[in-house]
């Protein structure tokens, strides 16, 4: 968790009384802190911030009777986010969310390592004060993410009345993402499901990968769309949202996404084509300099209009090129 610079610790007990059914801890602590998201919770279990009987547990401890709780709770240190003039392109909006088709090189909120230039600061020249705060004062109106060069669709709180609802979809898989990418090879079989731990790298957390004894849980479901020689195009359904987890995924099985320099995307001994013919593939990756990634559609429930709502965004052009390059050369 990045915790960064903050004022302070706030310390909060809870004792927890008689239980009838099973419950989570963090489940549990997200119906008492209704200002602090059930994400942030897990990251604050993850980072040892929350203790139970003074011992470090994972978010799915189930609660006993008798239970002392105790949370330290980090103040972050306020920042003030500048808005700026960021062109967006909305897809849907109303007076209480909007569904905007991000586009690449944009980072989702501000860090200490990007603090200008993000979609909050774009969200802030737009709405101003009317984003939610549930998420402090570095996210306003964020209820999920996607990576700086992944394009495609992500909904934001424009006030803390449908954040909460909204986060709790997102946390209990009833929202749903489907994603389309560019991977390199076939994938054997073209359809399935992996499931993995997902952790941080420990020479570099900016880098996650696979690990067998310990991690976080991840599930993706895969389904070619279409085959090409040295290609594919692949549908992908999240079952959790953990952390670069497509690209991870389709790296641990050998078939990365295609511009994806961080996990292999960019290895052209995978893609195995005459010396003649690589010139070919360095130009593709020019016009497609980031990984293959767009989050196609999206699904959940407004909050208070109450019902389904589906949205759906085509390719970005520089997706759409580099399939088109791939019929041409018969890659």
């Amino acid at each position: 968790m990045d915790i960064g610079k903050f004022e302070g610790i706030e310390e909060i007990e809870m004792t927890v009384p008689l239980v009838k059914t099973k419950q989570r801890v963090d489940k549990y602590i997200f119906s008492f802190l209704k200002n602090v998201s059930r994400n942030k919770i897990q990251l604050l279990i993850d980072n040892g911030y929350i203790t139970v009987n003074s011992l470090v547990v994972k978010s799915n401890y189930i609660v006993s009777s008798g239970d002392r709780i105790i949370i330290n709770l980090p103040r972050a240190e306020k920042k003030d986010i500048l808005p700026e003039n960021i062109d967006l392109d909305f897809v849907y909006q109303d007076e209480y969310l909007a569904v905007i088709n991000k586009q690449a090189n944009l980072v989702v909120h501000p860090t200490y390592s990007a603090v200008d230039g993000t979609l909050v600061n774009a969200l802030m020249f737009h709405f101003g004060n009317e984003l939610s705060s549930i998420n402090g004062d570095l996210r306003p109106g964020i209820i999920h993410r996607l990576d700086k060069d992944t394009t495609g669709l992500i909904v934001v709180a424009k006030n803390d009345l449908v954040h909460s609802p909204l986060s709790e979809q997102f946390a209990e898989k009833s929202a749903t993402r489907e994603y389309t990418g560019i991977c390199i090879g076939k994938l054997k079989p073209c359809s399935g499901k992996v499931e993995t731990f997902l952790k941080r790298w420990q020479k570099d957390r900016r880098i996650v990968v696979v690990s067998k004894l310990d991690g976080k849980r991840a599930v993706t479901n895969y389904e070619t769309l279409e085959e090409y020689n040295k290609f594919s195009l692949v549908k992908f359904v999240l079952e959790t949202g953990r952390t670069h987890q497509i690209r991870v995924h389709m790296k641990h099985l050998g078939h990365p996404l295609f511009g994806d320099s961080t996990y292999g995307g960019d290895n052209l001994k995978l893609i195995n084509l005459p010396k003649n013919q690589i010139n070919r593939i360095r130009e593709m990756m020019e016009i497609l300099p980031r990984q293959a990634l767009h989050a196609r559609k999206l699904e959940f429930f407004h909050p208070v209009f109450k019902k389904r709502m589906k949205f759906e965004c085509d390719l970005p052009d520089d997706m759409k090129r580099i399939i088109s390059l791939i019929k041409e050369y018969g890659y």
